[in-house]
């Protein structure tokens, strides 16, 4: 255990909400909370500055391009600030907004961290400053500049890796501030860990920022709002005072269910950003009422997204009715209304103790249910399978009926999974290997094989190496080139792990065959939040090739026909090919380990393996059956059409406990064409006299693009 570990954790001020509240006499107790970030997830020693702040995650870099200034950077050693917590909440210091972004970042990663059981990562580096592809690179901090904008903006930056924030004088007649306050998104904790969660989830599935259909980007939207809102209630002290004031009903108008307040004010709107609950019509506040056919009728990626949120928070309001019947009871007599008047104080502890577990377990499924998605294409009725079936996996009893609750919610906004003509918890689980090779008996046997050589590749990499170095069906120099990679990435573990050991490793141990050996012989995807994250993140690429071995092989066919993945030779000729094997390129998108505690304290393990393809898409039918017949017409491809699908496989016995498909595989005509008329319904709805429409369903700088068009 080391030192840090011991030590407890790093206190940090923020605004709980924005400066806003501080500008209320009612809402001024809520003006400022105190998060807790565990010392170890930056292992600095507290003797040695920590300036920027630069950590283990983050980096925050107080640039302001519009003005040509470097803003002095805040020491959190400073002894000063450690005894008191941080700088105190100020809109005036700059140096309160490095630590405010820092502490708001820092905590939305750590309720990440602690829902899947890893270390989070961002995305890898993939293109140059060009723009020119390149072999993916590890991305150790997340880059933050809390000035970095005169706009009234804030985005998670794909290219950059980075967040930037925005600021912008009020206008005339606006609520929320006087004319003329400067607002700054940097000072708002939604907006804040509304863009660290887009970048926590694009870190994880990269190809979410990619409109192949109406919900992709609503998902990521949707996601990050949900993050944000459900953070609010791990505050205590602003849970109390809204129980309080809300008589315990958590379905009338409160600041827990709101996003963004002053944002929202200050751009004109009266309100919040966005409010999960409910919303201001005629000058009167009503609650959302659910409506099943608004999903159909509504394409703009913020309002689908609500959808989504309105649904998370209903289940949210369903459960938490649910644990706290018993204290209504109690509290009034028998007839469950309580008495006019102040709640008692030990009521208010009471219900916002329930509320704040219900969240958290909500909050938990959400994140969780991310390793249960399809690599692409996602759909909001596959997030809830999602959902259902990770929480069934982990709690099979369900005995607060959590998973009904969610479902329920779901299907009063019309978010149901397609074609599935039964909808319950049961039909909603994704299927076992069982029931997805129940049309493939000839498969049984060779699944009963690769149990144990799932095993030995993540047991003994090394000897799976030399395993692959025999095979005879690669193409010599893209052959030799990929085994070269799994040399190379094996050495660059062992010297990352000698790092992280601060060079300890005795002189016998470095000598690279036999240590290399000795120090692989371990599964290094086990080590969970104890992992170097850089060794993390090469252990995942050294798997991911090794699985890519191991799924081509042909004596694994009946696999691929299974989980929909194509390698025969007659496959369009658009689809793309593989330059080490002969036939269709597959790519092993991620390999990672997710942990979980379960109702009985058990640690539930398991490996996320996700598997993609690609084929080039063209808007104009008769052009993509040329290419598809090897006669590509001049000039490049429209889009990209991608299937694939996620493996759940149970790390005690290695078998394949989940098969997550996306609809159709890499040669499906009709998903290609589903896909094909989203994309020009997109492009004609764009164009207008001044832009010329656009099909590609990857933007340059995506969500900069989506939150400026909402602001």
């Amino acid at each position: 255990m080391s030192v840090l570990s011991t030590m407890p954790p790093r206190k940090l001020r923020i605004f709980a909400f924005d400066p806003s509240m501080g500008r209320r006499h009612e809402t001024l107790p809520l003006n400022e909370v105190i998060v807790s970030i565990p010392w170890e997830m930056d292992k600095l020693d507290p003797g040695m500055p920590f300036v920027g702040p630069v950590g283990e995650y983050i980096e925050v870099i107080d640039f302001d391009p519009s003005l040509d200034l470097v803003y002095a950077p805040v020491n959190l050693h400073d002894p000063g600030l450690l005894a008191d917590n941080g700088l105190r909440p100020a809109e005036w210091n700059p140096q309160f907004h490095q630590q405010m972004t820092y502490a708001v970042a820092m905590n939305t990663i750590a309720n990440f961290e602690s829902a899947l059981g890893r270390v989070a990562l961002w995305a890898a580096r993939d293109r140059d400053e060009k723009g020119r592809w390149i072999n993916p690179q590890y991305v150790q901090r997340l880059r933050i500049y809390p000035h970095a904008l005169r706009d009234a903006n804030a985005y998670y930056s794909p290219e950059k890796k980075a967040l930037l924030f925005g600021y912008f004088a009020a206008g005339e007649g606006q609520s929320g501030a006087p004319a003329g306050t400067i607002i700054f998104t940097c000072l708002s904790h939604d907006i804040i860990a509304h863009e660290t969660s887009h970048a926590l989830l694009d870190g994880m599935h990269p190809r979410f920022s990619e409109a192949t259909n109406p919900d992709v980007l609503a998902l990521h939207e949707a996601f990050a709002d949900i993050v944000a809102i459900f953070q609010h209630f791990s505050y205590a002290d602003v849970l109390k005072d809204q129980i309080a004031r809300t008589h315990g009903d958590l379905e009338s108008q409160n600041l827990l269910g709101q996003l963004a307040q002053e944002f929202g004010q200050v751009l004109g709107r009266g309100t919040a950003l966005r409010d999960a609950l409910g919303g201001w019509k005629d000058g009167v506040w009503r609650a959302h009422e659910p409506n099943p056919r608004l999903l159909r009728e509504t394409e703009e990626v913020h309002d689908r997204g609500a959808i989504l949120v309105a649904a998370v928070f209903r289940a949210f309001l369903s459960i938490y009715r649910a644990r706290i019947s018993d204290l209504l009871r109690i509290a009034s007599s028998g007839t469950g209304i309580l008495p006019a008047g102040a709640l008692h104080p030990d009521l208010v502890n009471r219900l916002a103790r329930e509320a704040s577990k219900s969240a958290r377990h909500i909050l938990q499924m959400c994140i969780r249910a991310l390793d249960y998605c399809p690599p692409v294409d996602v759909t909001f009725g596959d997030y809830l399978r999602a959902i259902i079936t990770a929480d069934h996996d982990l709690f099979p009893e369900d005995e607060h009926n959590y998973r009904v609750a969610v479902m329920e919610a779901f299907i009063a906004w019309g978010i149901v999974p397609r074609d599935m003509p039964i909808v319950s918890v049961q039909t909603l689980l994704w299927p076992t290997m069982g029931e997805a090779a129940a049309d493939y008996k000839a498969a049984f046997s060779r699944l009963t094989d690769l149990k144990g050589e799932v095993a030995y590749l993540l047991s003994r990499p090394l000897e799976m190496i030399d395993e692959l170095k025999t095979r005879g069906d690669f193409t010599d120099s893209e052959g030799q080139k990929f085994l070269d990679g799994l040399d190379r990435t094996a050495r660059e573990i062992f010297e990352e792990l000698n790092k992280a050991m601060g060079n300890r490793l005795p002189e016998t141990a470095k000598r690279p065959k036999s240590s290399l050996r000795e120090i692989l012989s371990r599964n290094l995807l086990e080590l969970g939040l104890e992992a170097d994250r850089k060794v993390e993140w090469l252990a995942r690429d050294l798997y991911g090739r090794l699985f890519w071995g191991l799924i081509t092989e042909a004596k694994n066919a009946p696999l691929r026909d299974i989980i929909r993945i194509r390698t025969d030779a007659d496959a369009p000729a658009t689809v793309r090919r593989s330059k080490i094997v002969a036939g269709p390129a597959i790519e092993v998108h991620s390999v990672r380990m997710a942990a979980r505690r379960g109702n009985r304290d058990q640690i539930e393990r398991e490996y996320v393996v996700e598997l993609t393809q690609t084929r080039h898409g063209y808007l104009d039918p008769k052009m993509q059956e040329a290419a598809d017949k090897g006669k590509p017409p001049k000039g490049p491809y429209d889009f990209y059409f991608r299937r694939g699908c996620t493996l759940l496989i149970d790390a005690e016995t290695f078998e394949i406990r989940r098969v997550i498909r996306t609809p159709g595989d890499i040669c499906d005509d009709a998903e290609l064409e589903r896909m094909r008329a989203y994309l020009t319904r997109q492009a004609r709805s764009r164009e207008n006299a001044f832009t010329a429409g656009g099909s590609k369903p990857v933007r340059p700088e995506i969500f900069a693009h989506l939150h400026r068009q909402r602001s």
